[in-house]
């Protein structure tokens, strides 16, 4: 019995230095130790117990740091879409100039888009797209009234030209919630476009375009499912000035640079696409 006791009391001692203290050698060469394994010379550094204000201190904080980090996450999120879409380019006179020549008044692009959405907060998302398509329709016009319709009786023996962009976004949310958003930002783009047409009647008529740009970018989404949705994307691009035959801009509505007026061109950009929520 004396010898339970004898370790119990040990025991009792040796374990609050073993929670609370470690030996701490003071001479810089080290302390010898002796025999028994025992270090002659350490001292023993004291550790204060927390208090049990400082553990709940402790807790709160690291609670409050999980509930911001569950917080952002929840706020996160990736849309990856694809769709269809068109792209338009109407030309006019610069300053209402009036044009009594037949000249190329609309050209309309379709084909298929990409594109990708970094939501990092509820209001505010970032989006990159790609676009690609082909001529699908020409319009020939004149602003001399005493001219019929320029479309009847056109026959078309070549048409052909291609559009391409890649934007990139920054986009404010007025209205998200669970089932649909609409959305408003500013972008940059780099577009390209073709052209090549030419029919019996009017001649023919070419033009190649390069530009970067800032653009208006505005959409909808409406999410039907638990991770997926489907949205509408405009884009309008700023007017653009464009001399026909001029190298720079490298467009051409007439065989000839004489008398050829400044035109105004425009540009919008029409999606629907379909994607996931993830």
């Amino acid at each position: 019995m004396k010898i339970l006791k004898s370790l119990f009391l040990i025991i009792c001692f040796s374990v609050p230095s073993f929670l609370f203290g470690v030996e701490v050698c003071q001479i810089t060469s080290g302390c010898p130790i002796d025999d028994e394994g025992t270090c002659v010379g350490c001292i023993t550094q004291e550790f204060e117990e927390e208090t049990e204000e400082e553990i709940l201190e402790k807790k709160i904080e690291e609670e409050k740091i999980q509930e911001e980090r569950e917080r952002f996450w929840k706020n996160v999120s990736l849309k990856i879409y694809g769709g269809y879409g068109t792209s338009t380019f109407s030309f006019e006179g610069k300053n209402n100039t009036s044009i009594d020549r037949p000249y190329i008044n609309e050209t309309t692009y379709s084909g298929f888009s990409l594109g990708t959405r970094l939501s990092l907060t509820p209001r505010v998302s970032y989006s990159i797209s790609t676009f690609k398509g082909s001529i699908e329709r020409v319009k020939i016009n004149t602003d001399d009234e005493s001219k019929s319709s320029l479309d009847e009786n056109v026959f078309t023996t070549e048409m052909s030209g291609e559009l391409s962009y890649v934007d990139m976004t920054i986009d404010y949310t007025f209205i998200p919630n669970q089932s649909w958003l609409w959305f408003v930002g500013l972008g940059v783009i780099n577009l390209e476009s073709n052209l090549l047409y030419r029919d019996l009647t009017y001649g023919s008529f070419k033009y190649e375009i390069d530009e970067q740009s800032l653009f208006l970018n505005t959409g909808f989404n409406f999410h039907f499912f638990e991770n997926s949705f489907i949205g509408i994307d405009f884009k309008i691009l700023p007017n653009f000035t464009y001399k026909s035959n001029n190298t720079d801009k490298k467009i051409s509505q007439y065989n000839s640079s004489y008398n050829s007026p400044v035109l105004q061109m425009r540009n919008t950009n029409l999606t629907l696409n379909y994607g996931m929520i993830f």
